[in-house]
């Protein structure tokens, strides 16, 4: 990803504690978490299991979801993207890319919901426009990693399969499943948006730039609350004016998608950015403690945390240290330098080398039974831009 044309210096005691904890965190990602989830999350067959135990063997079940299978694709081609070589590692992301085409894709073509890991049968085929999502990004890695532009064939497959089957029209967005709710759902249409900047990023195919700006107009109207600064989850039905609620998270995470937009288009940083940081600071969360689910006037409803709302907050400060106003950019940084701490502390204190602590109740009490797979995506995208945004201070 390209580094923003200006440099800011920063106290530099914060950028010192940047560039410590990235190495930590890095150093961490290489010798103890890929080698372990490559040996161990992975089904002779190529298929991948929800997620391991403490003691680093794998959670054995019948079924896994569709999702976890794309995510552990994309998180094995970013390993091989960021320079990390293991005997095998190719061929076994290519074997596991064959296997979740072969058995992953209901009918349409479509991605399904769950498949069974031994017999790679379908076990739930009902199409999910955000397993869409995350099959897009997986391909555009494995194009990527392996310089192959022999991807572009799935990838035309899959974006020709999502219109036909699952489209309303251009700006107005997708079908989430079929057949298809009366409610709009932010979250699978935000994956796609990530996953059309990737492909736009590794091809720079224009297409791929006019999809994710139409994408973006209909996720503007329809999930964009610039009167509370948050992304409200739902449209629809489900969710009246009096019962919004918003996940820091997902803000946090749009904070970051805005900037990769504003990098990959050289445009001015979106201003609902800008809000959606606001809105997170004046809640007053503290950082490493990014909560699952507030109220728009900031209240709690599930005050729980979980490990993919820091990472997405550590994105989002990285952001706004480089793209953000520079009366922010200060802050921002001592607010990466600590969430990126407490990541590497608490958060990967586990018993087991190279896993983690998924889950924390709001008393702080570590309630997670395991270590599920699916966070592998957020943790390695957070690390990958920390080495991005500290490369010029190494």
């Amino acid at each position: 990803m390209e580094s923003p044309s200006d440099t800011r210096p920063g106290p530099t005691g914060d950028i010192e504690r940047l560039v410590r904890v990235t190495g930590r965190l890095d150093n961490w990602m290489r010798t103890a978490a890929w080698p372990l989830w490559w040996k161990f999350s992975r089904h002779a067959n190529g298929a991948y299991f929800e997620a391991l135990q403490f003691n680093g063997r794998p959670v054995t079940s019948a079924t896994a979801r569709v999702r976890v299978q794309a995510r552990q694709i994309f998180s094995f081609a970013i390993a091989h993207t960021m320079g990390w070589r293991e005997p095998g590692l190719e061929a076994g992301i290519r074997q596991s890319l064959d296997r979740f085409i072969q058995t992953c894709l209901g009918p349409g073509g479509i991605p399904g919901t769950q498949v069974n890991i031994a017999n790679g049968r379908m076990s739930d085929a009902t199409p999910s426009l955000y397993n869409v999502g995350f099959t897009l990004l997986a391909l555009v890695q494995v194009r990527e990693a392996f310089h192959d532009p022999g991807m572009d064939g799935h990838i035309d497959k899959l974006l020709d399969r999502l219109d036909r089957h699952l489209g309303y029209g251009p700006g107005l967005g997708y079908r989430e499943t079929l057949p298809p709710d009366a409610n709009r759902y932010q979250n699978p249409h935000m994956h796609l948006y990530e996953a059309l900047l990737s492909l736009y990023r590794v091809t720079r195919d224009p297409h791929a730039g006019e999809r994710a700006e139409q994408l973006l107009d209909f996720l503007r109207d329809t999930f964009f609350d610039q009167r509370h600064g948050l992304v409200r989850e739902i449209s629809g039905p489900g969710e009246s004016a009096a019962s919004v609620t918003f996940e820091p998270g997902h803000s946090m995470e749009w904070v970051w998608l805005l900037g990769l937009r504003s990098r990959l288009f050289d445009l001015p940083l979106d201003p609902f950015a800008l809000l959606l940081y606001q809105s997170y600071i004046e809640s007053g969360i503290t950082e490493g403690e990014t909560p699952m689910c507030l109220t728009v006037d900031h209240r709690p409803v599930d005050a729980s945390c979980r490990l993919w709302s820091q990472n997405e907050a550590l994105k989002a400060h990285l952001c706004m240290f480089e793209l953000g106003p520079p009366e922010l950019a200060d802050a921002a940084l001592a607010r990466a330098a600590e969430c990126a701490e407490s990541i590497s502390g608490r958060w990967l204190d586990s018993a087991c080398a190279g896993g983690f602590n998924d889950h924390y109740d709001a008393s702080g009490k570590m309630i997670a039974s395991d270590m599920p797979a699916s966070m592998g995506y957020h943790l390695y995208l957070s690390i990958a831009e920390l080495l991005r945004v500290t490369s010029r201070f190494r």
